[in-house]
């Protein structure tokens, strides 16, 4: 997000066509790992992580990282639980609510040209 002419935070939405890169963080015996998702470009059909954590050392290939956004179906929440009777118990302080969110797009390796579709399934326990 960036910063408006006012101060106030100005959200920029993905569109189709845009490059992305997907990068997410694991921790892994305790230490902090960056990873991205790649894609072989030479017939080649599944994806892997390359890691990014050690780019001062080892600078990663971008290249293989970097997809066009060809198309995106965001998804009602699928599912609602506890439902309205979760009032009564949010006025006694244990109540909660739990959203399960999915997201589905269809990825073009800017490489390769290679399609990929990728699911992603969003829980939030608020």
């Amino acid at each position: 997000m960036a910063e408006g002419a006012d101060g106030e935070e100005e959200i920029q939405f993905l569109r189709t066509d845009d490059q992305v890169v997907l990068q997410c963080t694991a921790s892994i015996l305790k230490e902090q790992i960056k990873l991205c998702l790649s894609c072989e470009g030479f017939g080649n059909r599944l994806c892997f992580l390359e890691t990014t954590s050690n780019a001062q050392n080892v600078p990663p290939d971008l290249a293989i990282c970097c997809f066009i956004l060809e198309q995106s179906l965001s998804v009602r929440a699928l599912q609602e639980m506890l439902s309205n009777s979760s009032v009564d118990e949010s006025s006694q302080g244990g109540g909660s609510r739990t959203l399960l969110y999915g997201h589905a797009i269809l990825l073009k390796h800017t490489h390769s040209n290679m399609v990929s579709t990728v699911t992603f399934v969003l829980l939030m326990r608020i």
